[in-house]
């Protein structure tokens, strides 16, 4: 509900990355996670299977989405990280926007100096039984 979601995003902390699973968990067909960025700027992802939807409930941030990872490093069964993202689109995602990821799109959010509240829901086809 509005209320849970409300109070776990307000528990999280400063300078930090912080993600709160409201329903599923991440290695289930879906899951739905409040996640919070603040003055950080995390690791480039890749999700090999898996679409990522964000709805930004509060503040802003620059989002960086497409293009190639540099120097991926395999950060999971099904996961690439990498410090940046080369010839990605950048734009601000800001309160009230929706981003869809489809599966092996890379992908990363820069916050440094803000802080950005999202809800994030991952749907893992590959995990559906």
């Amino acid at each position: 509900n509005s209320g849970q979601i409300k109070a776990s995003l307000n528990e999280v902390g400063n300078n930090i990355k912080k993600g709160l699973v409201q329903a599923g968990d991440w290695s289930s067909a879906h899951t739905v996670a409040t996640m919070v960025f603040d003055n950080v700027c995390p690791k480039a992802e890749v999700h090999e299977h898996a679409f990522d939807v964000w709805f930004v409930v509060k503040g802003t941030g620059k989002f960086i989405l497409g293009g190639k990872l540099n120097n991926p490093e395999r950060a999971g069964e099904n996961e690439l990280v990498a410090d940046s993202i080369s010839g990605g689109e950048s734009f601000v995602a800001k309160e009230g926007d929706i981003i869809d990821i489809p599966p092996g799109v890379p992908h990363q959010i820069d916050v440094r100096g803000g802080r950005m509240e999202t809800v994030i829901v991952k749907i893992s086809p590959k995990n559906y039984k």
